[in-house]
């Protein structure tokens, strides 16, 4: 018994970025990763990222289904624990904003803020890993080093972060 106890506390815990839904729904290997998924990791959920899913309009049709119903589903399956923004998450996230922008960072906070709070909720949580594509505002060097920099002097520590490629090589 303990055995299995021991290999679910040591598996990895991911939280997947908005983006990542939309690959995985478009994804002929959709199935075989999804029976991959519980097997290695624990995926986390945040109400940021699923609020984002529910924005996606509605008359939006792939093979003639409804796109947001799909992702919210493929969320809702995927999602083992789900978070809500806390203060302490806002907190870093608006700390993560000043120090992009005292690094040369230009995006305006209404357009990056959401991508902080996903990273915050991933430090505040300890969660291991953030799958995302998002190479224009969450990954920039600017931001990576604002959150290595803020979580350094909250003893925190920063997630990883890999792309979909690597997330689904992980899986097979």
């Amino acid at each position: 018994m303990t055995n299995v106890s021991q290999k679910k506390d040591s598996m990895k815990r991911l939280l997947l970025d908005t983006n990542i839904y939309g690959e995985l729904i478009f994804d002929g290997d959709f199935t075989k990763l999804k029976a991959a998924i519980p097997k290695k990791y624990v995926i986390h959920g945040f109400k940021v990222v699923r609020d984002e899913l529910r924005d996606l309009p509605k008359e939006i049709k792939v093979e003639g289904k409804n796109l947001r119903i799909g992702l919210l589903h493929i969320y809702d399956e995927l999602t083992k624990k789900s978070y809500g923004v806390t203060e302490e998450m806002a907190a870093l996230a608006d700390d993560y904003y000043v120090n992009y922008r005292q690094m040369g960072g230009s995006k305006s906070k209404d357009k990056i803020y959401n991508d902080f709070l996903i990273v915050a909720c991933a430090s505040s949580q300890q969660i291991d890993v953030v799958v995302s594509e998002d190479t224009k505002t969450m990954l920039v060097e600017n931001a990576l080093k604002a959150y290595n920099l803020v979580n350094n002097v909250e003893k925190m520590k920063t997630p990883n972060f890999i792309g979909y490629l690597e997330f689904k090589r992980w899986l097979i």
